[in-house]
């Protein structure tokens, strides 16, 4: 199984959207078991697949406190026939303050979760959608993983927001060694700009896919209809790229 962390300090970039549209694609153009993971209080990733649903379901926040089914599937909701979720709740901004107050927070747990979800081999690939920011939950997510993919578009705010991730997730070699930190490109519209940035990630001493995600209005549309693209707008620019980045990632791991 493989785990990426989809990161950025900065909002806006296109963390969720990326999420949504890279697991939907594995699912059923590649037919791989996806597990999304939810860490984002605000919980627009669960929002998108289960919205207005006033769920009594095992959440992020469950899983780091270990109030939670023993066996690692369990806690998950099924989205498809190959796609999962674990949901998030307004539960994990309390678990914040918990843990800035009393020293309460437990990475631990979220990396036995991944770590019992890679022995079980029921699933392909784990992606975890993390908030701006370090967070109880984002930290955890960056302890689990084998990469961190980290939305930008090319402007100077959003470019800073990498170096910060990319210097935290270095941070954690020790402990995680091979981590591996890319940069995507998404919202692109200029090819020159796209040159400068990707030449100030590599002064950073970044990783770039291959795969570059192009602005288009069918990206927020679908967020609107609650639709992936491969389904609202199979033949967008955008739904084309994300389909390039699954590409990517699948030769990778064959090869």
């Amino acid at each position: 199984m493989r785990a990426i962390a989809i990161m950025n300090n900065k909002g806006g970039v296109g963390k969720t959207v990326t999420a949504i549209n890279l697991a939907d694609i594995l699912a059923n153009d590649y037919k791989q078991r996806v597990v999304l993971v939810d860490c984002d209080g605000q919980a627009n990733l669960t929002g998108f697949f289960l919205p207005g649903e006033d769920m009594d379901t095992v959440t992020t926040a469950d899983v780091l406190t270990g109030d939670c089914e023993q066996v690692w599937s369990d806690n998950l909701l099924p989205l498809g026939e190959r796609l999962q979720l674990l949901p998030s709740s307004s539960g994990l901004y309390d678990l914040d303050l918990s843990a800035i107050k009393d020293g309460v927070g437990a990475p631990e747990r979220m990396i036995d979760f991944v770590s019992a979800a890679r022995e079980d081999g029921d699933a392909d690939w784990m992606i975890f959608d993390c908030p701006p920011g370090y967070t109880l939950a984002s930290v955890a997510a960056l302890l689990s993983v084998d990469e961190v993919l980290i939305p930008v578009t090319a402007d100077k705010f959003s470019i800073d927001g990498v170096l910060a991730v990319a210097q935290q997730a270095r941070k954690l070699t020790t402990t995680r060694p091979g981590l591996r930190v890319r940069a995507l490109l998404t919202q692109v519209r200029r090819s020159d700009i796209v040159t400068e940035a990707e030449n100030a990630l590599e002064r950073m001493r970044v990783e770039v896919y291959r795969a570059k995600i192009r602005r288009t209005d069918k990206v927020p549309e679908s967020t609107v209809t609650l639709l992936p693209l491969r389904k609202y707008s199979p033949g967008s620019s955008a739904c084309q790229d994300y389909r390039a980045l699954a590409l990517e990632l699948m030769m990778e791991r064959e090869g």
